[in-house]
Parts: structure tokens; sequence; C-alpha cells
């Protein structure tokens, strides 16, 4: 991966954007939780699936704890043989690609995950970069992951567009300057998605793919 943007750039989300892992890690916290002693339904954990684990636990369970964090990392990991990439994800990034298009991922996801999360996009996955959530001091929704991609691309928020599946993506990119587009792939609803601030939402990457030509990623890569 080679860093340096001279035009458009896409910063899209991974877990539940790219490859369908948003329940499989609202299954690692639930069992980490429930291993301290911390049950929680799993309906209150999903929402707040993408986010960092400094701002996740402390929203569950009122403070942060290192050794639920480690078991939730270890719970997922023992998932890792189920990832699977959402339908049209590769399409989507060979075609951004395709299109002249810098391809970012910014995810909080951590370093020792990510070869189980990338692997399923394909050896030949067109990416130009990747912020991983060990990269920065705070995860979304602070805007760090995606001032952190700008920084190392030389990209400029005004030619770039987010791409992600939580309102903490979108919360995150706002916060950097950039729109997002948001996808429901990762269970959230549409008003949820509206409501954080998306420019558009799509039910999933094969209908953004067939909206191609009416989709907030026209202009921008008529910028090119």
């Amino acid at each position: 991966m080679t860093p340096g943007v001279s035009g458009p750039a896409v910063y899209l989300d991974l877990d539940g954007t790219l490859v369908d892992t948003t329940y499989l890690h609202a299954y690692a916290w639930w069992r980490a939780l429930d291993d301290a002693g911390e049950t929680r339904p799993m309906a209150a954990i999903h929402p707040l699936i993408g986010m960092g684990s400094a701002d996740l636990l402390p929203r569950l369970i009122g403070r942060q704890d290192e050794a639920i964090d480690s078991a939730h990392a270890s719970h997922f990991q023992q998932l890792h043989p189920l990832v699977r990439p959402l339908p049209g994800a590769v399409q989507l990034l060979h075609r951004l690609a395709g299109a002249g298009a810098a391809v970012v991922i910014v995810t909080s996801a951590k370093k020792a995950d990510l070869e189980a999360l990338l692997q399923p996009l394909g050896p030949g996955a067109p990416l130009t970069d990747v912020v991983d959530g060990d990269d920065v001091a705070s995860a979304k929704p602070a805007p760090d992951p995606f001032i952190r991609a700008l920084g190392r691309t030389g990209g400029d928020p005004g030619s770039g567009l987010a791409m992600g599946d939580s309102v903490w993506d979108i919360e995150a990119a706002a916060r950097a300057g950039m729109p997002c587009i948001g996808v429901q792939t990762g269970g959230i609803a549409r008003h949820d998605l509206l409501a954080a601030g998306a420019v558009a939402v799509y039910r999933d990457l094969t209908e953004l793919l067939g909206s191609w030509d009416a989709s907030p990623l026209a202009p921008l890569l008529a910028m090119r």
C-alpha cells in the first residue's frame, strides 16, 4: 500500500461495511461481559458496535475494563474463521480503484484482527492504505482515525468521502470534515443513519453499486 492521494479518495469502514462481522463482535462482547459477571442483553451491545472499547464499555457498564476488553479480543479471534465479505464489497473496492479513487480503510479494529478481516476481500484488494484502531489514541466516534488517514495519504477532506455502517462512522467522519454514506449492513436503521448525518443511505453495497450514477460517489469521482 502506497500513501499519497492526488485525487478523490473514499475512506471505508471495515467491520459491518465490507465484512459481515457486526454481530460477531456483539456476540464476542456479550461473552466477555458475561465472563466478568457484567451480563448485558445483545440489544444493548449491538448499537455500540463500531466505536472503540474506551467508549463502548463506559456506556455499557460505566467504566473501562482491560480484562473485559482482552476477553472480547480473545472471543472475537475464535470467530475469525466465520468472517465473510459482504455482498458487493469486493466489486466496490475494484470499481472505486478503477474509477481513479484512492481506497483507504479506516477502522476501529485492532491490528491483531486485520489479517482475518482483510483476507476475505481477496489478495488483490486495491487498498491505498489502512488505518486501524491501534494507530490512534481515540477510535471512532472521535475523528482521529479519519484525521490520521488524511494525514498519511496527504488527502484533503474536500475531495474525500467516507462510508460506514454505524452512526459512529458518520459522526467521526463529520468531525474530520468529511461527508459519509451509510449502509445498513451493520443492522442500524436507515432513520438512525440519516439522523446521524449520512448524506445517503443504502440497504447494502449491492444497492449502492446499482445506484452508482445517482450516488454521492459520482460527483466525487468526477473530480479526478
